[in-house]
């Protein structure tokens, strides 16, 4: 057996039923401005931390597995977004949402669990759209007339270059809002087609003449996820 063979033979192992606790949490505060890596060890820290049958990685630096529907970017609160972690063994999910939050930073909330039993596909697979709210003086008007535009192009970065394109067909549909200062709206979101808010508060400088530091200042929030097929969507909680 050559050193390749040797490798491969040390990091290999038979397939673990895989029990998923899937939690529904939610980002504020401080904890906002994180980028999505130090998200994760958040929650890996917690969960070590909370004594949990977790199941691992295969390799030289094993790590507890889980994973997030939808990275969030920095800056950006959330009151609806979806981790699974995988366990060893069922666990009861009220139990789960209790051991995990007793080890959480204040900040971070786990608000409920949903028990799976070896989901057949990825929790970010699953994503297709998203609901925001953008919180900045005078925004509804300026989201509004965004989404009554047959084209929206602006320039993205993509693969290092600076690329231009039409995001309106990203766009779904504006939400109701009471307010001028705040505007709630659903895009497509996920691994297969995704706007960002930052790209979406770009365009509506260039498309609008809204200030763009007032832009720069402006409060996001993710209100919800969607999996199914628009119009007919659904809650991801118990997709597998």
């Amino acid at each position: 057996m050559n050193a390749e063979e040797q490798l491969k033979e040390m990091t290999r192992k038979q397939h673990q039923h895989e029990y998923v606790c899937r939690g529904l949490f939610e980002r504020k505060g401080a904890l906002s401005y994180i980028g999505h890596l130090d998200l994760k060890a958040v929650f890996e820290r917690a969960l070590r931390r909370a004594e949990l049958p977790l199941l691992y990685t295969q390799g030289f630096n094993p790590r507890p597995m889980l994973e997030f529907a939808l990275p969030l970017g920095v800056g950006i609160d959330t009151e609806g977004d979806w981790v699974d972690v995988v366990m060893e063994v069922p666990m009861d999910p009220e139990e789960y949402v209790r051991r995990i939050n007793e080890e959480l930073p204040e900040g971070v909330h786990v608000i409920r669990a949903v028990s799976l039993d070896e989901p057949k596909k990825s929790l970010m697979s699953v994503v297709t759209c998203a609901e925001y709210r953008i919180e900045a003086p005078g925004i509804t008007d300026a989201i509004l007339n965004v989404f009554a535009q047959e084209h929206v192009e602006t320039t993205k970065k993509s693969k290092g270059k600076e690329v231009k394109t039409d995001i309106r067909p990203l766009l779904v549909k504006p939400l109701t809002s009471s307010t001028p200062d705040a505007a709630e709206y659903m895009c497509f979101a996920g691994s297969q087609q995704n706007l960002r808010p930052d790209v979406l508060l770009k365009a509506v400088c260039e498309c609008t003449g809204y200030d763009s530091a007032k832009a720069a200042e402006a409060r996001v929030t993710r209100l919800a996820l969607y999996g199914g097929t628009y119009p007919d969507l659904t809650s991801i909680e118990g997709l597998t």
